[in-house]
């Protein structure tokens, strides 16, 4: 077992006697490296509540940005034999877990955050619902906020910070890892938590490497007391030596170097990641006679699981890729990103540490959508500054950088205000969440509707889009849109993968709203399982364009 890992169990169980505070109650902030095994940490949880119970918490949730992560953590405990519950949009029902009462369950962000905020997934049609045995679930359990860097922006940072904070006032024990948290971000979640005992645990190679820059005192080797302005919390080191491989990094300007690179590496496990599905589909097309594999987020389900099961020497792919995806490859070609995100796409660079020697591109294609232009551009300077000299694979190497480049993330105060309210009133209820919805449309950054050109027979056969997007290609009729709809009966039985939908036409105004309610037809109610697209936009080969 990594040495990291079982530092954390260590203090978690009461085995290390280093540290003076009541070992179970205590919130983690755990700055892991890529590949070291988050994934592994929730198993060992689960198994440790398994068998012997804590006076803290009764559960496991693990908080996930994407349902792919979700799935490889659903395989993973499949492989040690762990019971496990799914909780999030369109969930077979036989692992499905509403209420949150399992001792292990899997869940998105999304589907998280409208529980805590009483908008029970489990009951889509009712105002005044069970949203309260959710939250109890929640309360009584440890929660495991992963990958929370991807929640830095916009309604996403805002409503990660309210749930941190509210989760902290009702004294809820939280991890949040990433192995590319920003010092502003971990210091802005450490505020929201000042009512807690908090520990920072890095894995380093060297002691000092994570108190770099921090208010920190060293109090022993890879211990400190730490403060964020009045707010104090312990830092921890853990020296593991991880086998670092030598990536070189080296830089194109061209598209047809990028090609170039991929043709004279063929024979080699290689991969190139850019930033949007127009650019991968160009490149997989140019490249289509080397038979490589297309990744993107416009693929139906099923096809998309089908396409990362497939052995491939050739990959090309977006972002989709950066998490969740267990892939290695010995050449990297990555269009130009902010820090954070070339961190997490050499996460997918000799993931198997099969070999010592590995090749990095990065492309400076001119394109900096959808990124920040000036995180971009930094982290290309960076990168040819400090090309021979840093190791993208550890954080104490690339954690000065990211600090520099990525900027504080602003949260909205006023989407804080009312998220506060509906989480502590006991009288608030999940209509005052729809209000709230009306005016800020999703408590994340993005909203997803599926899609379909065909009846769905499951989740396989949707495509999930970003919803303004979504209903700009759908079918229309005069004065509504061609839909998928499910009739809702709450004495059906039958698993909700095996779904029974028909095709009708519904108004839709405002997508973000409208998508999520139930409409009547026929005294019958009914919910908007996925929107109709032409048949025509959608290639097995290369997925969904936007055009015919």
């Amino acid at each position: 077992m990594r040495k990291g890992i079982q530092k954390f169990l260590d203090i978690l169980n009461c085995r290390d006697n280093s540290i003076y505070y009541e070992c179970e109650d205590v919130n983690f902030i755990l700055t892991f490296p890529t590949g070291y095994g988050k994934t592994t940490l929730s198993l060992e949880i689960a198994q440790m509540i398994d068998l012997k119970p804590t006076q803290n918490f009764s559960r496991l949730i693990h908080v996930v940005p994407t349902r792919s992560l979700a799935k490889d953590i659903q395989n993973s405990a499949c492989e040690r034999g762990l019971g496990f519950a799914v909780q999030y949009s369109f969930t077979p029902s036989h692992i499905k877990s509403p209420l949150f009462l399992a001792k292990l369950i899997i869940t998105t962000y999304d589907s998280f955050l409208l529980n805590l905020y009483k908008a029970s997934i489990g009951e889509t049609f009712s105002y005044h619902g069970h949203y309260d045995l959710p939250r109890f679930g929640i309360y009584t359990s440890l929660v495991h906020f992963d990958e929370f860097h991807l929640m830095n922006e916009g309604n996403s940072w805002t409503s990660l910070l309210g749930a941190v904070r509210h989760l902290s006032k009702v004294g809820v024990n939280m991890i949040l890892s990433s192995a590319t948290p920003s010092k502003s971000v971990e210091e802005e979640l450490i505020r929201m938590m000042e009512n807690r005992k908090v520990v920072r645990l890095a894995v380093v190679n060297e002691y000092g490497e994570s108190a770099k820059n921090r208010n920190c005192v060293k109090v022993n080797e890879g211990y400190y007391e730490c403060k964020v302005g009045s707010v104090k919390y312990i830092s921890l080191e853990v020296k593991d030596k991880i086998k670092v491989p030598n990536i070189n990094i080296n830089f194109l300007d061209k598209e047809d170097e990028v090609l170039e690179v991929v043709k004279r590496n063929k024979d080699k496990k290689i991969m190139v990641i850019v930033n949007t599905v127009d650019k991968a589909i160009t490149i997989y097309e140019k490249l289509r006679d080397l038979s490589p594999c297309l990744i993107h987020s416009r693929f139906k389900i099923g096809d998309r699981d089908e396409k990362l099961r497939k052995e491939c020497n050739i990959i090309i792919a977006t972002q989709v890729i950066e998490v969740g995806v267990n892939i290695s490859s010995e050449v990297m070609i990555s269009e130009q990103a902010p820090i954070t995100s070339i961190v997490q796409r050499v996460g997918r660079l000799l993931r198997d540490n099969k070999k010592d020697e590995g090749e990095l591109y990065i492309w400076k294609s001119g394109n900096y959508y959808p990124y920040d232009k000036d995180e971009v551009e930094n982290t290309v300077k960076e990168l040819k500054s400090k090309k021979d000299n840093i190791s993208l694979k550890l954080p104490s190497s690339y954690g000065e950088i990211v600090d520099r480049i990525i900027k504080p993330p602003e949260e909205d105060l006023d989407l804080l205000k009312e998220l506060d309210y509906i989480a502590e009133n006991l009288f608030a209820t999940r209509e005052d969440l729809e209000k709230l919805l009306d005016k800020y449309c999703t408590l994340t950054n993005s909203y997803v509707i599926n899609v379909a050109y065909d009846t769905p027979a499951s989740e396989r056969d949707l495509i999930p889009l970003d919803g303004d997007l979504a209903l700009k290609i759908a079918i229309r009729g005069n004065d509504c849109v061609y839909a998928y709809v499910e009739e809702y009966m709450p004495e059906r039985k039958v698993e909700l993968d095996k779904v029974n939908v028909r095709e009708t036409c519904v108004k839709i105004t405002k997508p973000c709203r409208d998508y999520r309610k139930v409409f009547y037809d026929e005294d019958k109610r009914y919910i908007i399982y996925a929107l109709k697209i032409d048949k025509e936009l959608y290639n097995e080969e290369t997925g969904l364009r936007l055009k015919k």
